[in-house]
């Protein structure tokens, strides 16, 4: 019987663990693995942290060839995105990671696992134990900030305050701990994102992305 598993990640830190596992019960049984990640905000609201969480998302389905889907939680509740999502897809199994808990702990908390638990009917839930890790996401950056990239003697120059049409146009995130133009600049398509570092308000010709 051909089985569709569906595997919820959050926190990266865990992230290849839960697809691995779920890769492998997908292939046992002949059925696809897809990979989700419900985002607290609206996808044209992502800032840079949101961006490379989600990409590091992207890069972990890839190797383990399953099927990414980010969804924005848009008011919604997190178990009802996950219901829907298995649903929409034919999921049979569903795989989560879960932090060791105090009995104290398990008794205070409305888990997102117990909610799903909840809502979910005739599809198994595997919840597997993972570390408690917070996510650190190292270099602070300021709010991003429209500008373009213009290619000059054979790199790609950031500017603000100006259009040029065959500029590339983005957001550029700037280090909060400099006062040069260092940090990333980022290119929306199509809910796709390309990073791009950035230093001293250059990209290289070479960078991903610049052709």
């Amino acid at each position: 019987m051909k089985e569709n598993i569906l595997v919820c990640v959050s926190n990266p830190n865990n992230v290849e663990k839960l697809v691995q596992r779920g890769k492998i019960i997908a292939e046992a049984f002949g059925g696809d693995c897809y990979v989700l990640y419900v985002c607290s905000v609206e996808k044209n609201e992502l800032d840079l942290n949101h961006i490379r969480t989600k990409q590091l998302f992207q890069t972990i389905a890839l190797k383990y060839q399953a099927t990414m889907l980010v969804e924005s939680a848009a008011g919604k509740k997190v178990s009802s995105i996950v219901a829907e999502v298995s649903n929409k897809r034919d999921i049979t199994q569903i795989i989560l990671g879960q932090p060791v808990q105090s009995k104290f702990e398990m008794l205070m908390k409305n888990s997102l696992i117990n909610e799903i638990f909840q809502i979910v009917k005739g599809i198994d839930i595997h919840v597997v134990e993972v570390g408690r890790e917070a996510v650190v996401h190292g270099v602070d950056y300021d709010r991003g900030i429209k500008g373009q990239l213009v290619k000059k003697s054979g790199d790609y120059e950031l500017i603000f305050d100006s259009s040029f049409p065959d500029a590339l146009d983005g957001v550029f995130y700037k280090e909060a701990s400099t006062d040069f133009l260092n940090g990333f600049f980022v290119i929306t398509k199509n809910e796709e994102h390309t990073v791009l570092k950035v230093k001293d308000g250059v990209v290289e010709s070479d960078a991903i992305g610049l052709k």
